[in-house]
């Protein structure tokens, strides 16, 4: 009997997100969303575990279930308790992060000021709830319109507040159009966006698991942002992505490994390999428990592993009930931010 009513769940679900989200009907019930203000956390309820020796950084973490998170030195700080945390990226001494209202999303900016959070603002709303990776390339943020297998661009958006999803200055279609939601042929679910030099890279998800074709990465051109490669990798449902002039760097999210120039150099069994962080000191890896049931994964947990940089294991952190989105360093240059110096 319950199964039977997930699956009549998941379907109107699906069936929203495929036929209304973007439709005007969508954007009256985003709007009933959108009044939702966030707080800061006064009393958290977090539960974690810290294994291993001391690491002198601090990252942010977006999670399923358990809030945005600050990572400082081994404590963990739950900034915001919303659930569906997803894309964090950095403009100047601001943070930007989308998460979950509801059946859309907003996509809000923040200071940090003695690891507490401040100046709340709301930039963009009535999002799909599928957006994934967001990140500045120049002064334009760049968002994974995930499930509409698409990039929306907002141009100087350090400038702007209170945006509506549909006021963005570009939309970028790297595999054209779909016709039928997430059912459709050419669906890729491009969940991960990153610049090097003269080309934004994405990873195309490819929903291997349901559809049994591996996941790509796409190249197109910063310039005009047309598609100039898709190249197959073996790997299924991955995700992150990351290049340097030595390095090229993405998760085999289902086979939980971390692949540097197509050689799995970690491991880590039975985990969903998701959130890649790269410094000079440090590479921070995310893994969650696997659980193709998606509304049985808040019930686990969560992993965190701190690589130095010869990639030898110094702590590994265990949220408890959630998985792992996103993961970005913000006392160290983040080399995963497409604005990184020598990314441009």
């Amino acid at each position: 009997m319950k199964e039977g009513l997930i699956k009549i769940y998941e379907r109107v679900i699906t069936f929203y997100h495929n036929k209304i989200a973007f439709s005007k009907i969508g954007d009256i019930i985003s709007t009933f969303e959108s009044f939702r203000k966030e707080k800061g956390v006064i009393n958290s309820d977090l539960e974690y575990s810290v294994c291993g020796d001391k690491v002198d950084v601090k990252f942010l973490i977006s999670t399923q279930t358990q809030g945005l998170i600050l990572y400082n030195k081994g404590i963990l700080i739950q900034l915001l308790k919303e659930k569906g945390f997803y894309g964090i990226t950095q403009n100047d001494d601001l943070y930007f992060t989308f998460y979950i209202t509801g059946l859309h999303g907003k996509i809000i900016s923040f200071r940090l000021d003695n690891n507490k959070i401040k100046d709340v603002t709301t930039r963009i709303k009535g999002l799909s709830k599928g957006i994934h990776q967001i990140d500045f390339i120049d002064d334009d943020l760049y968002v994974t319109n995930t499930y509409q297998n698409s990039i929306l661009v907002y141009q100087d958006m350090q400038q702007k507040q209170e945006l509506h999803w549909k006021q963005h200055d570009k939309i970028i279609y790297p595999n054209g159009k779909i016709k039928k939601g997430r059912a459709s042929n050419n669906y890729n679910h491009f969940n991960s966006i990153f610049r090097f030099k003269d080309n934004i890279y994405l990873i195309a998800h490819n929903e291997t698991k349901k559809t049994k074709r591996v996941s790509e990465i796409y190249t197109l051109s910063l310039n005009n942002h047309k598609t100039i490669i898709k190249e197959k990798i073996n790997g299924s449902n991955c995700h992150n992505i990351y290049k340097d002039n030595n390095n090229y760097m993405y998760c085999k999210s289902l086979e939980g490994t971390l692949t540097i120039n197509n050689k799995d150099v970690i491991f880590h069994k039975n985990k969903f390999t998701r959130g890649l962080s790269v410094s000079d000191k440090y590479i921070i890896l995310g893994g969650s428990e696997v659980n193709l049931k998606r509304e049985e994964r808040k019930n686990t947990n969560g992993d965190i592993y701190l690589y130095n940089s010869d990639f030898e294991l110094a702590q590994t952190i265990s949220i408890k009930n959630t998985q792992i989105q996103e993961i970005r360093q913000i006392d160290q240059d983040e080399k995963t931010f497409s604005n990184y110096k020598y990314n441009k």
